[in-house]
């Protein structure tokens, strides 16, 4: 999740675990059901293709990693 009002808050450890998640969930869906599929119980104006889920979660994962890089001295 990369929303400004929980960017910073909590463990940075802990964020890096729950976008390891979240990167998996997208993964994992998007192997399930395709990178062109979508969920569709989400409104219409708010869906997006699988490909864009995972694309968004890496993004947020590589800030996680870098975040934990620097608390691990790398």
């Amino acid at each position: 999740m990369s929303h400004s009002d929980f960017i910073n808050r909590g463990n940075k450890l802990g964020r890096f675990i729950e976008e390891c998640g979240e990167a998996l969930a997208a993964a994992g869906k998007s192997v399930r059901f395709g990178l062109d599929s979508y969920n569709p119980l989400v409104p219409e104006d708010q869906r997006e293709k699988n490909r864009d889920w995972l694309k968004r979660e890496i993004e947020d994962l590589e800030v996680a990693i870098a975040d934990v890089k620097k608390i691990l001295g790398d």
